[in-house]
């Protein structure tokens, strides 16, 4: 059976996307997937995570013919087989087909490809367009939901709206404001926010701080939660729909917010 490919994609930077990916993936070795992370973001943040998997063969070399994927591949002592990023990445355009040619012959190599995403539209049109599941992260601002919005609209444009499984909230702090309750019970009614939240913690700084280990039982039991919901939740569609004009300006009832 091919591997599921989830991207995680928000077009805005600091959401939590880096957290998210190694949660997922932490979560899925755990669980005895078979698991490949590639870091298409030029700041490197899951390279960091994974630093003990680095060395001189990036994904930039992959992605320019330079040597195959699955060449460059090496295993984490997580169990995660990544290569590192690359900060030239940083003005490249991903396409589909560029994507699928690299991702296509390991595909059944592995279960699970998580595909960590560069916040600038070119280079996220290939990590959504080959995603067979889709996780937007945001944090809980005005600024970031609106982010949120747009990368669901770029999905609907790209037609990959039916494989958004949902809002992840990253980084919120206890106890929360009540502008930061009422945003995360409006995500959370609506549908389009998963159950599990990644709150913030201490302890996923030390989890992605690349000393190769998992997160705390606490943690990695969230990161459990999340995947199970990744894999099995229905599409919200009317909810993603109404969510898009969060980043048109208007006012968007399902989450109560209003664009700055």
């Amino acid at each position: 059976m091919a591997a599921e490919i989830i991207t995680v994609a928000s077009l805005k930077g600091g959401v939590g996307k880096t957290t998210t990916t190694y949660a997922l993936a932490a979560a899925a070795v755990a669980q005895g997937f078979r698991v490949i992370a590639i870091d298409l973001d030029p700041t490197g943040g899951l390279s960091n995570a994974l630093e003990k998997a680095k060395r001189t063969v990036s994904i930039a070399d992959v992605l320019r013919g330079r040597v195959s994927l699955r060449d460059a591949l090496i295993e984490h002592p997580l169990g995660i087989r990544t290569v590192a990023g690359h900060r030239s990445l940083n003005h490249e355009s991903l396409l589909e087909g560029q994507l699928h040619s690299i991702l296509n012959p390991v595909l059944a190599d592995v279960d699970i490809i998580l595909l960590d995403t560069h916040p600038h539209e070119p280079s996220l049109l290939g990590p959504i367009a080959v995603a067979d599941r889709i996780v937007v992260p945001t944090a809980l601002d005005i600024l970031s939901l609106r982010a949120a919005a747009l990368t669901v609209g770029l999905a609907q444009q790209l037609g990959a709206l039916e494989r958004i499984r949902g809002i992840c909230v990253t980084n919120a702090k206890r106890p929360l404001s009540r502008i930061t309750e009422s945003l995360l019970n409006g995500l959370t009614m609506s549908g389009l926010a998963f159950e599990t939240a990644l709150w913030f913690s201490s302890g996923w700084v030390v989890a992605t701080s690349g000393k190769g280990e998992l997160p705390d039982p606490e943690l990695l039991d969230l990161a459990r939660q999340l995947l199970h919901e990744v894999m099995t939740r229905p599409v919200p569609a009317d909810a993603l729909r109404q969510f898009i004009s969060l980043a048109q300006g208007r006012r968007v009832a399902s989450t109560g917010a209003r664009s700055a």
